[in-house]
């Protein structure tokens, strides 16, 4: 598992080429985080490598052990080439934690091996993967990822001290050496996933919980990459020859996760990372219905940036696009987990507010202003420089449901219409769909 792609820092920033500025360590994103986080990132890190040196040094592995290692290592750099084309396509999962397939064999080895050198061969493995990796993502944030996977793995080490590693994988298919191994493995994906989250949520402190978590699919992704190790070491304990065979499922796996990322993409507006119009209507018509049947409340708000077109004349569509993944996380932020935000198009959003009437969709509606007014972006240039946005406004159009409607296309008319009057009554406002007067745009 590693960290978002696009957050939490520096989110959706352009790539720059190497030895561009935005690669020099003074101008990482990383120092403009707030303090809290960059003293949690800086203490992570600063754990991770006290945890190297000091397992390394506390008992001399035997020289088999990095041979065990070495071995290792060859077949994830293997891995990580049959994969590369794969993970060119992957999608970013925006503010939730990145799965990926190469803890198989760091769990593999520490499985074979004492945690010193399993913790190496971690390091040596995200050193590779990173080389390789042809989005390769800020330094920084590779560097915590590597941080948060060492510190899982001593803290599954720890649990496994002193149990001989031979008798360990021959007592495997007991019940005995099954729950240790299991239970290793949760500890290290706990500790690592639990890490994550917990960057994510300092940098996004107002966002729902519930949204940094990976999803289900991802999750179990990740459970299986370490059973996937864990079988791995028990093959590779009774018949090292036989751990190539491995690799073909292991590459038909990571191909299997397409198949969801490409059934998301479809879904999703790619500059924000928002449900698309198709995606937003389809959840909005199943909850309109939900509504109807048990006599609730919702209501759909257009969000349309005033004078969008200013950003792009200004700065170029590239901060433009950047405006637009900062004001997609702001409603986000705002709304509770189980309301619904989709980019409508262009510079506009709609956002499905359930169980409210019309005087909470309407404050709901004013908070969202506030949040947009209140983003204060700095974006970095491709010549160096640094481009500053702020002092957003919105207009916004409310419709309750039934006043404004009982389907999604009326509901949206009348979002729009309410939209086209709080523009032409001097914008940077909230009008509510009339009830006796269905708006027009």
């Amino acid at each position: 598992m590693t960290t978002p792609r696009a957050r939490p820092d520096g989110a959706g920033t352009p790539q720059r080429h190497r030895g561009a500025p935005g690669r020099r360590p003074d101008r990482w994103a990383l120092w403009s985080l707030p303090r809290a986080a960059l003293v949690y990132v800086l203490l992570i890190d600063l754990a991770a490598v006290g945890a190297v040196v000091a397992t390394v040094n506390l008992t001399p592995p035997a020289p088999q052990a990095w041979l065990i290692c070495a071995l290792l290592f060859l077949g994830s750099a293997l891995h990580a080439e049959a994969a590369r084309h794969i993970e060119r396509v992957r999608i970013s999962p925006g503010d939730k934690p990145f799965i990926d397939l190469k803890s198989m064999w760091t769990f593999a080895g520490l499985l074979l091996t004492q945690i010193g050198p399993s913790l190496v061969l971690v390091t040596a493995v995200f050193a590779y993967w990173w080389a390789r990796n042809e989005r390769r993502p800020p330094p920084h944030r590779w560097i915590f990822s590597w941080a948060t996977v060492v510190l899982g793995t001593t803290a599954a080490g720890l649990l496994l001290d002193g149990v001989q590693r031979d008798t360990l994988l021959r007592v495997a298919a007991g019940p005995a050496g099954l729950a240790l191994i299991a239970v290793a493995a949760l500890v290290r994906w706990t500790v690592n996933h639990g890490l994550v989250v917990g960057i994510i949520r300092l940098v996004s402190p107002r966002t729902s919980l519930r949204r940094h978590f990976a999803s289900p699919a991802d999750t179990l992704l990740g459970l299986g990459a370490l059973a996937l190790g864990a079988a791995l070491a028990v093959l590779a304990a009774a018949s090292p020859w036989l751990v190539p065979i491995l690799l073909v499922p292991v590459i038909m796996l990571h191909r299997g996760v397409l198949v969801d990322q490409f059934r998301h993409a479809a879904r999703t507006d790619p500059k924000t990372g928002l449900a698309n119009g198709a995606a937003w209507a389809e959840v909005a018509a199943k909850e309109i219905a939900r509504t109807r049947r048990h006599d609730g409340g919702l209501a759909v708000l257009m969000v349309d940036l005033d004078e969008f077109k200013a950003v792009n004349d200004r700065h170029g569509h590239l901060v433009g696009d950047e405006v637009l993944r900062a004001v997609a996380a702001a409603l986000s932020a705002e709304v509770r987990a189980y309301d619904a935000v989709g980019r409508f198009g262009g510079e506009e959003f709609v956002v499905l507010l359930s169980g409210v009437d019309a005087e909470a969709a309407t404050l709901t509606a004013e908070r969202l202003r506030g949040r947009i007014a209140a983003i204060d972006l700095t974006v970095p240039t491709a010549t160096g420089t640094h481009a500053r946005v702020r002092g957003l406004t919105a207009s916004i159009g409310c419709a309750p449901c039934p006043d404004g409607g009982r389907s999604v296309d009326d509901l949206l008319a009348a979002a729009d219409g309410a939209l086209y009057r709080a523009k032409h009554a001097g914008r940077n406002r909230t009008v509510t769909a009339d009830p006796a007067r269905p708006d027009v745009g």
